[in-house]
């Protein structure tokens, strides 16, 4: 089979890709040596994921590609027993929030792939404030004007950081020479706010990692925060239906196949080797007698490369991201944030002296939350990390990932330095405090105990360099970047990554004089015809809209 471009892996940045390239007219090919689609994104269900996890688990002899996957994997524990229920859940390898405005919610509406999938809004987003207590954190101004913690000038001060935050703040006084600063530093110095509240500010809206994250990103983050605020709902964040993006994923995939790509899950790939001029690969898989032909391929890492490689697949370049420790555990009593003798209201806890005697609310309405998400401050927790800070996103029945009375804590910790830790010590003290938020059962004195765990290590993976030559043709072999670590930006760095990736397929399949053809059905005869490029998403055929879907 000759086709345009291969695509090897099936994560959301490559399926993306893929289905840009498919509906712009190129011929691909897509393989997954797995079972399912997604990738490292994927979505499994209990049973998928028991199997996952003892694979990368074992020593036992294995392709190239499970050997790459046992490095990127690592500390790999899991509970003994196994799930009931095992396929009606949606577990996400990559737990991640969607901002309700961003590329990733773009690319969705733009391909028409919005209509294969269901999203979500996420419930609350809160920050721990010690054992069994949380506060939510004020998204919007609204949020900011009901909180019973803020004296009148903390408002003030919270108002203008957040009308500042909002804005086009690139290129003003406030920020001139502190882009790089400590975004903690910054939130103190130049608008005056207090310890807890400069935290939950860092932590829970702009998602920094450690105190000692820079200013420009995080008010970058702070901004698509705000202003995803009421595009769907009151929330900033979605969490899409079955399991996430390995959903998300697969919707991409059929767009892809629906443009005509041809999919192979489930072979190993025996050999990728280039011909005599360098410019088409031959791809052989174990189990098929018939091989692929292609100018272009676009590899993940763990995937074989060609035997005379191209710069682009040699010259290799450490990624930024750290290492990330993650605990998935499945439990079957509701989480709620909101605690007794505490302000629902906001994360904000200054105490206000023309408030002080007011009496709050001694016993909390038992909100179950169905999605949530959980921020943990570097030392907020003892045994915890005192660099970096963790979150716990929760997931349930409503989602489509889970069974009635099922809730999926997905738990996740940068480590910023190496630890000789496991993943589940590390993790053990951020799921011991999460238990403790659980609303209590009047009809039981027993501790909740997790039905099912699994921890594990991912290390970052290797980023290939661009060529150093400016031929378009020396791109035969082309490597997606890695996604970001961070929960909020995860979705939308691999829509950024996948349009860069497809805008350079592109550039090298028409420097070997590859163009991309349409079907074209005149009503008489049908065709195909060569077509410019001019968008990474062309027009959709049909006349609904897509917005419809949402």
């Amino acid at each position: 089979m000759d086709v345009d471009v291969v695509v090897l892996g099936s994560g959301l940045t490559e399926s993306i890709a893929a289905a840009a390239l498919s509906k712009a007219g190129f011929k691909v090919a897509h393989i997954d040596v797995n079972p399912y689609y997604g990738g490292d994104n994927a979505s499994l269900t209990a049973e998928e994921l028991v199997a996952w996890a003892d694979e990368r688990a074992s020593d036992a002899s294995s392709s190239s590609y499970v050997s790459a996957q046992r490095s990127k994997f690592t500390s790999i524990s899991r509970s003994a027993l196994p799930l009931p229920q095992s396929r009606q859940y949606s577990i996400s390898l990559s737990p991640a929030v969607i901002p309700s405005v961003g590329p990733l919610i773009d690319a969705l509406i733009a391909s028409g792939v919005s209509r294969y999938g269901g999203f979500k809004l996420l419930e609350k987003v809160a920050i721990y404030i010690g054992p069994g207590s949380v506060k939510p954190v004020p998204g919007s101004k609204e949020d900011v004007f009901k909180s019973k913690d803020l004296s009148l000038l903390d408002k003030r001060r919270l108002m203008r950081f957040l009308m500042f935050a909002a804005g086009d703040f690139e290129g003003m006084k406030e920020l001139e020479g502190k882009e790089d600063s400590p975004f903690t530093d910054f939130l103190r110095d130049v608008f005056s706010l207090g310890e807890e509240t400069a935290a939950a500010i860092a932590y829970a809206l702009a998602f920094c990692v450690s105190a000692q994250d820079p200013t420009l990103p995080s008010l970058q983050r702070i901004r698509k925060y705000l202003r995803s605020t009421g595009r769907y709902g009151p929330s900033s964040f979605l969490v899409g239906h079955y399991g996430g993006l390995g959903e998300i994923a697969q919707g991409f995939c059929r767009t892809a196949a629906v443009g005509g790509a041809a999919y192979i899950l489930s072979h190993n790939i025996s050999s990728v080797e280039p011909d005599q001029d360098g410019r088409k690969y031959r791809i052989s898989l174990e189990g098929l007698d018939e091989s692929l032909s292609c100018d272009l391929i676009i590899s993940s890492p763990g995937y074989p490369s060609p035997e005379s490689p191209s710069p682009a697949a040699t010259d290799i370049a450490t990624s930024s991201n750290h290492a990330i420790a993650r605990a998935i555990t499945v439990i079957d009593s509701p989480l709620s944030f909101s605690t007794p003798g505490a302000s629902s209201d906001s994360a904000i806890d200054i105490p206000a002296a023309e408030e002080a005697g007011v009496q709050e609310e001694q016993t909390p309405s038992k909100q179950e939350l169905d999605t949530a998400l959980l921020v943990f401050p570097p030392s907020s927790l003892p045994g915890g990390s005192s660099q970096a800070a963790a979150d716990v996103l929760v997931t349930g029945e409503g989602s489509m990932s889970a069974p009635k009375g099922k809730w999926i804590l997905y738990l996740s910790l940068p480590l910023l330095e190496q630890t000789s830790e496991s993943a589940e010590a590390l993790l053990r003290p951020y799921l011991d405090a999460t238990l403790g938020l659980v609303v209590p059962d009047p009809a039981s004195s027993v501790p909740v105990q997790p039905l099912f765990s699994v921890f594990y290590i991912e290390h970052p993976e290797s980023l290939a360099a661009a060529p150093s030559t400016g031929d378009a043709s020396a791109l035969s072999v082309l490597r997606p970047p890695p996604s970001s670590i961070l929960i909020s930006e995860q979705a939308d760095s691999a829509a950024v990554n996948a349009e860069a990736l497809f805008w350079k397929a592109v550039g090298a399949l028409k420097a070997v004089g590859r163009r991309p053809k349409r079907r074209m059905d005149d009503g008489e005869d049908m065709g195909e015809e060569e077509v410019e490029v001019e968008g990474f998403w062309p027009p959709l055929d049909t006349l609904d809209d897509p917005l419809d879907d949402w």
